[in-house]
């Protein structure tokens, strides 16, 4: 892919990620809006974990139809949302680390979480772009997608259909 189309794609990630962030800080704020400000970092959690769930249920499908519209895929898309879950938890570790982070350094909550989902969003766009959304017959053995296709583990086990 050149770099120009990279670019493209980066964007139409990164708007996709805003969406995604909206409706997570959305659902965040309901939940929390009520806890009283010296409420500890703990009674976070819950709404912190439905917040990125939400986030990753929502971003997965425009980024499956339109920013990666041009790959190949393989998996049906039960088996790319699992894939996409997968690829991003280390996203989510970091966002979580970041969040808890600012929160215990005492930042409002919707600050720590938007550092939380900027410092992931880095790493959810590559981690994406070389093991979810990987296409073209090129890169069959590449990628999440690549290690989860049944075809090649059938070659694995030596049976045939």
């Amino acid at each position: 892919m050149n770099s120009k189309k990279e670019i493209i794609t980066f964007v139409k990630f990164t708007l996709v990620g805003v969406l995604g962030a909206a409706v997570g800080s959305a659902i965040i704020t309901y939940f929390t809006h009520k806890l009283p400000e010296d409420a500890s970092p703990l009674a976070y959690i819950v709404p912190y974990l439905l917040s990125v769930e939400a986030g990753i249920l929502v971003t997965f499908y425009p980024n499956d139809v339109w920013v990666f519209r041009e790959e190949k895929y393989k998996l049906n898309v039960w088996q790319r949302l699992v894939a996409y879950h997968g690829a991003l938890f280390g996203g989510f570790i970091i966002q979580t680390i970041v969040f808890s982070f600012f929160l215990l350094i005492h930042t409002p909550m919707r600050t720590a979480y938007f550092m939380g989902v900027g410092a992931a969003a880095l790493w959810n766009y590559v981690v994406s772009r070389k093991t979810v959304f990987v296409g073209g017959e090129k890169n069959k053995s590449r990628g999440l997608r690549g290690r989860l296709s049944w075809k090649r583990v059938r070659s694995h086990t030596g049976k045939k259909k």
